[in-house]
């Protein structure tokens, strides 16, 4: 009897916590990706969109009237295909964008007012918004004040500006995700409130009518990413110090993952619970690979986790960094982190850690570790893509300005 308890222990254990991905099965050997743009330093760039030899890059670019969106496209030498300004009339940023099945860019930010030559009306500002928690806004913020509107810009793939499309909060809000559906677009972000920050969810149609606003937590909540599902609801993450949804606090600042529905209602909460730890999600891929941090003792650890349908993590993996980590799909059964190492990591061998290095790791479905890649002169990774014809792309930033690194996986 005491051997088959022995023997038990094991397996009850493995069932109870979700599986740590190993560094490699066997040796990994690192190879160096080659440098593919270095960008103007006049482009406050954003992210980057990658689809067969086209980069499409969005960000803000400051003028004498102020600032403005832009989204311009290079190929795979570097050489800039067409550049379009995205200009409301008031002040604009650009901070995230999706491509949609027909190959439309959606490039979504804030801007300073509303304006009257956009292609549908606004939504209604916060009396109109979803509010579980019972947050009571107010204008005054730690966000630029006079960024209240989400704007969406439709740009063909050609580079003409196809609609814009806008939704006034009446409360300065910051976009810091975007994907599109098979209905239209969602987004989320974070917006003011009276007491700090919520974090919100806010979808609209192909035609830019929006529904209403989700609010995510009272004072301390951002979210930074999300997902979709087949289903229509949406995966939603970022990190919060307060109680949500009647699930409290468990370290000093938690990561948070939140199932919203395709009617924008708030169905479930999970926090992670990594007692005195900070966490925090970052990024997120529709195959549910999501990434971010975790600081305990001033320590910090870039951490990746691949999650279940059912939100329920099946294997995860970190190392120590300088940062978080930033996850990309390349298909259901190949994903990769792109983070800042500061240490040796087992089984990955020809590189030695550097403040000027940005590593690429690939993950089969399982999380056996098949690839590694550096970026050299980067400290800081911004977005990557994927594609046949330029392979695992990395947009990052250094020393020497915002770069573009690119390596065909042989």
């Amino acid at each position: 009897m005491k051997r088959f308890r022995f023997l038990l222990i094991p397996l009850v254990l493995a069932l109870i916590f979700p599986a740590l991905a190993q560094s490699a099965t066997k040796t990994i050997y690192v190879k160096t990706m080659t440098r593919l743009a270095t960008l103007s330093d006049a482009e406050q760039v954003s992210g980057m969109l990658v689809n067969g030899k086209i980069i499409y890059l969005f960000g803000t670019v400051s003028g004498e009237q102020g600032t403005d969106g832009f989204v311009r496209t290079i190929d795979g030498e570097g050489a800039t295909q067409w550049s379009l300004s995205l200009d409301t009339g008031a002040d604009d940023i650009a901070t995230t964008a999706t491509r949609d099945t027909s190959g439309n860019i959606w490039v979504v930010g804030s801007t300073a007012k509303l304006v009257t030559n956009v292609s549908s009306p606004s939504a209604s500002p916060s009396s109109s918004i979803l509010n579980p928690d019972g947050v009571t806004l107010d204008p005054e913020l730690p966000l630029r004040n006079d960024l209240t509107t989400v704007v969406i810009w439709k740009v063909s793939a050609s580079g003409v500006l196809l609609a814009t499309y806008i939704s006034d909060l009446a409360h300065p809000v910051l976009v810091r995700a975007v994907t599109a559906t098979s209905t239209g677009i969602a987004l989320v972000g974070i917006i003011s409130t009276v007491s700090g920050n919520a974090g919100f969810v806010l979808q609209s149609d192909f035609t830019g009518t929006f529904a209403k606003p989700l609010l995510i937590g009272k004072s301390d909540t951002e979210v930074n990413a999300l997902a979709k599902k087949s289903n229509g609801s949406l995966v939603v993450l970022g990190s919060s110090t307060e109680t949500i949804s009647g699930k409290v606090l468990q370290g000093a600042r938690d990561g948070i993952i939140a199932s919203v529905s395709a009617k924008g209602k708030l169905t479930s909460l999970v926090r992670s619970s990594n007692s005195k730890s900070v966490r925090s999600w970052q990024s997120a891929t529709n195959s549910l690979f999501f990434g971010g941090d975790a600081v305990l003792n001033g320590k910090i650890e870039a951490v990746v986790t691949k999650f279940s349908s059912a939100i329920v993590p099946t294997w995860t993996t970190r190392f120590s960094a300088k940062g978080p980590a930033f996850t990309f799909s390349i298909s259901a059964r190949s994903h990769v982190m792109a983070f800042s190492p500061i240490g040796a990591i087992k089984g990955v061998k020809g590189w030695k850690p550097s403040k000027d290095q940005v590593l690429a790791l690939i993950f089969d479905g399982k999380g056996v570790l098949t690839g590694a890649y550096r970026a050299t002169a980067i400290q800081t990774p911004i977005a990557m893509g994927y594609s046949r014809d330029l392979g695992l792309v990395v947009l990052g930033s250094g020393a020497i300005g915002v770069s573009i690194f690119h390596a065909l996986p042989r």
